[in-house]
């Protein structure tokens, strides 16, 4: 028998942290941005005629 049957390789473990850490802290940033996405106003609905010619172009 092997003496280290369970034991993880270092490599393992980092990798599992990295992947289960980064999109914990990553998604609170992502929900923001589509946040104030959303709240930006749409050029062509707001009137504005410079920015509603710069989105037709």
């Amino acid at each position: 028998m092997a003496n280290r049957a369970y034991s993880t390789p270092i490599h393992t473990w980092a990798f599992r942290i990295f992947c289960t850490s980064l999109p914990t802290l990553l998604a609170p940033i992502f929900i923001a941005l589509a946040i104030l996405w959303l709240a930006t106003p749409d050029p062509v609905a707001s009137g504005n005629a410079a920015l509603a010619l710069e989105a037709v172009r």
